[in-house]
């Protein structure tokens, strides 16, 4: 019965704890392991180092020359390229701006050239007007020689032919008088109407007097007549007001 509790097995078919052939067949079972770990210690250790090494080797990246890579991680070739395009960029855009600012100063010089020939021909338009005026004017010139020329035989002559004469000369400076008036009212000059109410755009008071037959505020009398050119004032006309 007891020899029977000895070699009792458990359920899984191995000896019981406390069993009298339990422990050495435990120790049998170890000894070739402890052994096999003794004698195979040195070679795992020394087969993981050269798998460390290995490894190791394997992580090295490849030897690549200085010259070839940039403070910024690019190669020198990458940025020789790069400086070559911005040059070049550079050119172009250098070259138009040289073609714009001859084009701009060429535009500048015949604006110019421009405003001198316009200025040129009004100035010579102003010219022949002027020259056309004056050619209109001279017989007025003519007409007061011929005046003046015939004075003198019409002060000589008795006091009947004196008077006579003197009233013709008088109609001939009148008729003067009325040639260049047509003149310059051809060339668009009219004279500012006298009378009416007095105008401080077209008249200049020289004096404001009482008057019994003018209204206040109306011209007595025009003392130097006043000229317009085409609506615009030329010369005021000089006045006496009625207060």
């Amino acid at each position: 019965m007891a020899e029977k509790n000895w070699t009792e097995q458990n359920e899984n078919g191995k000896p019981t704890a406390g069993a009298p052939g339990a422990e050495e067949p435990m120790a049998q079972g170890n000894a070739p392991s402890e052994a096999s770990a003794g004698g195979n210690g040195l070679g795992q250790e020394e087969a993981q180092v050269q798998g460390r090494e290995g490894e190791g080797e394997e992580a090295l990246p490849a030897p690549v020359a200085e010259s070839t890579i940039g403070s910024d991680g690019t190669s020198a070739e990458a940025e020789g390229d790069e400086v070559a395009r911005l040059r070049e960029e550079l050119a172009t855009v250098q070259a138009r701006a040289d073609e714009y600012l001859d084009q701009l100063q060429r535009t500048v010089a015949e604006f110019q050239n421009s405003r001198r020939r316009q200025e040129k021909q009004l100035a010579d338009e102003i010219e022949r007007a002027n020259a056309n005026l004056i050619k209109r004017l001279l017989p007025i010139l003519d007409d007061f020689d011929l005046a003046f020329q015939n004075a003198s035989a019409t002060l000589e002559g008795g006091q009947a032919a004196t008077v006579e004469a003197q009233q013709a000369w008088l109609e001939g400076f009148r008729q003067i008088q009325k040639k260049l008036l047509s003149i310059l009212q051809d060339e668009g000059v009219t004279v500012v109407a006298d009378g009416g109410p007095f105008d401080p755009n077209r008249h200049e008071a020289i004096s404001s007097e009482p008057s019994d037959t003018v209204e206040s505020g109306h011209i007595i009398e025009v003392v130097r007549a006043g000229y317009e050119y085409k609506g615009r004032v030329l010369r005021p006309a000089l006045v006496r007001v009625a207060a």
